[in-house]
């Protein structure tokens, strides 16, 4: 008989599948790039490949794809970089960054979020008169807000 399990029970099967073995530091460090290089760099590089000396896990080479536009700029910075990624590693995980010059994947932009209508707003405010708490109301209104911003007027 089998039981359920959660979902944290299953991420690590499913990253060691999707990720290869061994693989865990790159998946770390695709999921955290913008906070461990910035957004200025996240927006001009990408992680491709980490590799590390035969049986080591540290001293290793960090391939970026980069457009080629930023590349020079990049390879100056490359550092400042380093230090970073190593910080979060914890330890000199990286002692080499390789810049693959290529263009990148452009991220959607995020829409812009309209204005409401007056009735809109109305209707927002209707059922929020019931709840006590300022603090709650607050929240309820401008969530409520953001789900009507995201779909066209009525």
């Amino acid at each position: 008989m089998s039981y359920p399990r959660s979902m944290a029970a299953l991420v690590p099967a499913l990253a060691r599948k999707a990720l290869g073995g061994g693989r865990s530091a790159i998946g770390s460090l695709f999921a955290d790039w913008p906070s461990v290089v910035g957004d200025h760099w996240a927006d001009k590089a990408v992680p491709e490949k980490l590799s590390f000396p035969a049986g080591k896990r540290d001293g290793g080479t960090l391939a970026l794809r980069v457009d080629p536009a930023d590349a020079l700029l990049l390879q100056h910075d490359q550092d400042r970089l380093i230090e970073r990624i190593n910080g979060h590693f914890g330890y000199a995980a990286i002692v080499r960054i390789k810049l693959l010059q290529a263009p990148l994947a452009r991220r959607p932009a995020t829409p812009r979020r309209r204005s409401l209508t007056p009735g809109e707003e109305a209707m927002l405010a209707g059922p929020l008169e019931s709840v006590d708490d300022p603090e709650w109301k607050s929240r309820l209104a401008a969530f409520g807000r953001a789900l009507y911003a995201r779909t066209p007027p009525r």
